[in-house]
């Protein structure tokens, strides 16, 4: 996994955590966009993935708390199930905001060694 920079990966992120939590108010498509390229910019997507391995931890977005247990590797690999997704099915990333999942995340990665939000 790469190393992240606490300080620049705080910056990043905390803005997100403030605006990606759970119900209808609506995240635009280009802020959602900056989201994923910060994704990568910071080294939270996985360069080698597996759809197996995805399906296996799966369970994990059909409840926002379940991600409270999470490890590092399996919110990236939630995460880049994701954006993968949404290339293909525009809407899947503000889906997870909208129930949780996005929010869960960087809170779980906050919780654990990737201090991302403050």
């Amino acid at each position: 996994m790469q190393a992240l920079n606490p300080i620049k990966s705080q910056v990043a992120f905390s803005q997100y955590f403030k605006e990606f939590t759970c119900g209808e108010n609506r995240v635009s498509a280009n802020r959602m966009a900056q989201f994923i390229d910060d994704l990568h910019h910071h080294g939270l997507i996985l360069k080698q993935f597996s759809w197996s391995d995805w399906y296996h931890h799966s369970h994990l977005v059909d409840r926002p708390e379940y991600i409270a247990d999470a490890t590092a590797h399996e919110c990236m690999l939630l995460l880049t199930a994701m954006t993968r997704l949404e290339k293909f099915s525009p809407g899947v990333m503000e889906n997870m905001r909208r129930q949780g999942v996005l929010h869960a995340i960087l809170q779980r990665f906050n919780a654990i060694e990737l201090p991302l939000v403050s």
